[in-house]
């Protein structure tokens, strides 16, 4: 058998089970492909915590893949890896902060992914906390920033319903820090940090002199900022 058909007969027999002891198998046959996308991003994060966000990703591949649309599954996988640029963007945006920062940001998306998988549901804050070896505090303050991120990308974002301060929230910080002067300013404009007022979409536009479609372009940049 050639290594596509062997791939596709794994991937049927974990299709028809849908349990974990058959997922390993088809894992380790793809441990080529991810170990690939792997080295090929390693370097400005280290090669473990690459390699467990490269599993998630492979895994939603896995599960998301279709045979019938004529993507081998090997390069369904590779496309589903290319996330993995995000990531390490992320890090690179980030060069100033300290590494155990850093490493904790990528950690705490890593961990909620994978203890979701586990799970097949979203993991509770002590369960978060428990894999990641935090406190609940700690742990509770980036998942209100990721929710935050969520919410300024939906357009549904409401300031009132998150208070975003400096001390409280070291995501928002740094990545606050190195924002240029005007995307600064926006950014207060839009979320109230540092204290200041929340505007509305029209008094943003009015102020930043931007239109309608300007600002949406522009929330959804800060939006990705934030994302790992």
């Amino acid at each position: 058998m050639s290594r596509q058909s062997d791939d596709l007969a794994l991937w049927q027999q974990w299709h028809r089970t849908r349990r974990k002891k058959d997922l390993q198998p088809l894992l380790h046959q793809l441990q080529p492909v991810i170990s690939g996308q792997v080295n090929r991003w390693s370097g400005s994060l280290a090669a473990p915590l690459l390699e467990t966000r490269a599993k998630v990703l492979a895994t939603d591949a896995i599960k998301d893949y279709n045979p019938h649309r004529g993507a081998a599954l090997a390069t369904h996988v590779t496309n589903k890896l290319q996330k993995l640029s995000r990531m390490v963007y992320t890090h690179t945006q980030a060069a100033r902060l300290p590494e155990h920062k850093t490493l904790s940001i990528a950690s705490f998306k890593v961990a909620q992914e994978a203890l979701g998988d586990q799970f097949g549901r979203e993991p509770t804050l002590d369960e978060l906390a428990d894999d990641l070896g935090w406190s609940v505090n700690r742990t509770k303050a980036f998942n209100e920033v990721v929710q935050r991120k969520e919410l300024l990308g939906s357009g549904e974002f409401n300031p009132a319903s998150f208070s975003i301060a400096d001390d409280e929230d070291p995501i928002v910080g740094f990545v606050y820090h190195d924002m240029a002067p005007t995307t600064k300013r926006l950014f207060e404009d839009i979320t109230g940090f540092g204290g200041a007022k929340p505007l509305a979409n029209s008094a943003l536009m009015k102020k930043h002199k931007l239109t309608q479609g300007q600002l949406s372009y522009q929330k959804r940049q800060l939006t990705k900022i934030f994302d790992v």
